[in-house]
Parts: C-alpha cells; sequence; structure tokens
C-alpha cells in the first residue's frame, strides 16, 4: 500500500516525504517539518522538537503539502492517517 493512499496510518518514519510541509499541532501552534524535526513558532522563535518521540508525534494534528492537508489526526489518540490528496 502507498503511504499516500487514502486512510493508510502513517508513523514518524513515513513522514520523511512530507519533508518541508507545514505542520499543524494540537493547541494552535504551527511549525515546518524538517525530518527528524518539527520547528515549531513560539513567540517569535523557532524551537525544534523531535517528532520521533512518541509523545511529540501524537500533537500532530494536521500535516499540509502545498495548501492541500495530506494527512490528519481527528484527535489525539487516533491515527494519523493519509488523506489521500498528495
Amino acid at each position: 500500500m502507498n503511504i499516500k493512499s487514502k486512510d493508510f496510518v502513517l508513523m514518524p518514519r513515513h513522514l520523511r516525504k512530507f519533508n518541508g510541509s507545514t505542520i499543524e499541532m494540537f493547541g494552535d501552534e504551527k511549525g515546518q517539518l524538517i525530518y527528524p524535526y518539527v520547528l515549531v513558532s513560539r513567540n517569535g522563535k523557532k524551537y525544534p522538537m523531535s517528532i520521533e518521540n512518541r509523545k511529540n508525534f501524537k500533537l500532530i494534528h494536521k500535516v499540509y503539502q502545498d495548501r492541500k492537508v495530506v494527512a490528519e489526526r481527528v484527535h489525539r489518540k487516533s491515527d494519523l492517517r493519509s488523506t489521500g490528496k498528495a
């Protein structure tokens, strides 16, 4: 199964394909994906956050690539799934 097909469950290693994408976190934070980190903007400064850490990976809500939602999670306990629009 292709990682860009609809409803594919993404793991942290699969996000390497979406390098350079925009990440929206739970809690209205946004960042840029530079694998294996997400550069999160807080108070005008950028902080790296490792997505290999399971706790940090669970904070990802949506992944945007060229203004298209390519992956999303409904709530914190659900899996990060591909939307099939990549």
